[in-house]
């Protein structure tokens, strides 16, 4: 069950029904992060930044209620929630690696897609599942720009930095959240999507070659 009042006692109905309230409605601020996608074509990313908007939003309804949806209860959702932030991520590092052959980003998306249901398959509450993959779609840009590329990213640094800044904060709120014990109405997860979300408008903006499609008239900076 969900504990309230510092873990001491199980939340009320009041306080499970708020709590579904503020996580799910929370995920409504990625809206400007999706529409920066849509704007600059990034169709696969937009379609799993939708999903993962909609996974969570019935997760996080599902399982303070303790119900089931579409047939799915609480379990379920978390995994389809953890593959759709796993790709939501996984995407962005590809898009860092501002590949100009769309085959090789196809293969990577695929096989990012398949290491992570294979990893949420295998164990959704074990965080080593989420982590594991996040970090090694993390090495690609880092190992591409290191090692195998001799021309330095053509990112939009300002952007890079505050989003870089954001992400920052929303993994702190994210690690504060990991107790849902000590995490009343779960405030710290939500913040998490709150700051993730600021993030990734920020985060979805660095590469120049899609940023220049916001922006046709203007020159780059």
């Amino acid at each position: 069950y969900l504990a309230c009042g510092a873990g001491a006692r199980p939340c009320e109905l009041w306080e499970l029904q708020a709590t579904a309230a503020i996580t799910a409605s929370s995920n409504v601020l990625m809206l400007p992060a999706l529409i920066v996608a849509y704007q600059q074509g990034l169709r696969w990313e937009l379609a799993f930044g939708c999903f993962g908007v909609m996974t969570s939003m019935l997760y996080h309804i599902a399982e303070p209620l303790d119900i089931r949806i579409y047939g799915m209860n609480e379990g379920q959702w978390h995994r389809l929630d953890n593959v759709g932030a796993i790709m939501c991520f996984a995407n962005l590092f590809i898009y860092l690696m501002d590949n100009r052959n769309i085959a090789v980003n196809e293969f990577l998306r695929l096989g990012m897609l398949f290491w992570c249901l294979m990893q949420q398959e295998k164990g959704p509450w074990e965080l080593i599942n989420t982590i594991l993959p996040i970090l090694g779609a993390l090495a690609m840009p880092i190992v591409k720009f290191l090692f195998l590329s001799k021309a330095s990213p053509e990112y939009h640094w300002p952007n890079f930095r505050t989003g870089m800044v954001l992400l920052a904060i929303s993994f702190g709120f994210f690690a504060k959240g990991l107790n849902d014990r000590s995490d009343y109405l779960r405030m710290y997860h939500s913040m998490w999507h709150v700051s993730i979300a600021a993030a990734s408008y920020w985060l979805w903006r660095i590469v120049l070659t899609h940023e220049r499609k916001l922006h046709p008239t203007e020159r780059s900076l």
